[in-house]
Formats: C-alpha cells, structure tokens, sequence
C-alpha cells in the first residue's frame, strides 16, 4: 500500500509541476476543457448520460475503446472523427509531459539507498560518541 501511496505522491508533483511550468501550463486546461466538450456534445446529441458521455470520451481518448458506446448518427460520427484526431493530440503532449516531470523530479532526488546508509552511519557514529 505504501508505495502505490508513494507513487500517487510522485505523480501529483509531476502534475503541479506541469502545471507550474509556462510552456505546458495550458495542457491540463485543454485537456479537460476537450474532455468537458465532448462530454457536453455526445450528452446533448447522443441522448447518453452525462457520466456514460464522459466515459466514452475518456474511453475513445486513451485509445482504450471498448466499444459498449459508439456514435449512431453521421453528424456524431464526423465530429468524432475530428475529436479523436485531436484529442489524441492534446491528451499525448499532457502525458508525455507529465512522464517529463516525473522522470525530472526523480532524478533530482537522486538514489535513496546511499542516504540511508549515510544516515545510519551517522547515528552509529553518534550512539559510539555518546558512549565512549
């Protein structure tokens, strides 16, 4: 549990560091205003639910498609067409991104295991001082 609570920390730091950066600051907007649009249109226009609208754009957008949903009318189905060209787009730049961020942060932290053994080091050291 606590490296997948480790991970999701490292993953939120990636995120505002995306979001702190000027050049890909606006990614995480697009992104969600793309995804709040399509959800919106295929809500109005498909008669889905709001959550089953946002789900196929989720679905459709990370090439997952498992085909449960699909557009019904021409009209639906072209603007589909031009919101997997570039949703597919926008959402790619988001991750790689973010995968960016995260490989940065990582990095500048460096090894944990040479720290550790630092600091255990340093408080044998302290604990023989004290003693002796």
């Amino acid at each position: 549990m606590i490296p997948l609570l480790l991970a999701a920390r490292g993953l939120a730091r990636a995120l505002t560091a995306v979001w702190r950066d000027p050049e890909t600051k606006a990614l995480p907007v697009v992104a969600g205003a793309l995804v709040l649009t399509g959800s919106i249109f295929y809500w109005r226009f498909e008669d889905w639910t709001f959550f089953e609208a946002l789900y196929f754009c989720i679905v459709t957008l990370t090439t997952v498609g498992y085909g449960d949903f699909s557009p019904t009318t021409t009209g639906t189905q072209i603007f589909t067409i031009f919101y997997i060209l570039t949703g597919f787009g926008v959402l790619v730049a988001l991750l790689t991104s973010v995968a960016q961020q995260y490989i940065r942060i990582k990095a500048e932290a460096g090894p944990r295991t040479p720290r550790l053994k630092a600091r255990r080091q340093r408080k044998a050291s302290a604990e023989v001082d004290a003693a002796g």
